[in-house]
């Protein structure tokens, strides 16, 4: 996945996660994620990228199981546009 189809998918992944969470830390990293693509500031993007894979991955298996997440298919959708994105940065 390129930066610019990462940034057409970005407000998507960040919409996505704000309608489950609205926790401190992942609205810092969304804005650091953000600030870093802006700036091209790839060090910044990967750990942005991986604080946000990393809260995926301890979260997936609450989302797929809460009766009152109406948007499952999305959060699946989103861990994996910013998984790919964090492997094309590793290229």
């Amino acid at each position: 996945m390129t930066k610019q189809e990462f940034i057409v998918e970005m407000d998507g992944v960040i919409g996505t996660i704000r309608t489950y969470t609205r926790n401190p830390f992942m609205m810092g990293y969304i804005k650091e994620l953000k600030r870093s693509i802006e700036h091209d500031d790839y060090d910044k993007i990967r750990i942005a990228l991986d604080k946000l894979i990393e809260w995926y991955q301890e979260e997936y298996d609450n989302i797929k199981t809460d009766e009152y997440v109406f948007n499952k298919h999305m959060h699946e959708k989103a861990f994996h546009i910013l998984s790919r994105y964090r492997e094309a940065l590793q290229s």
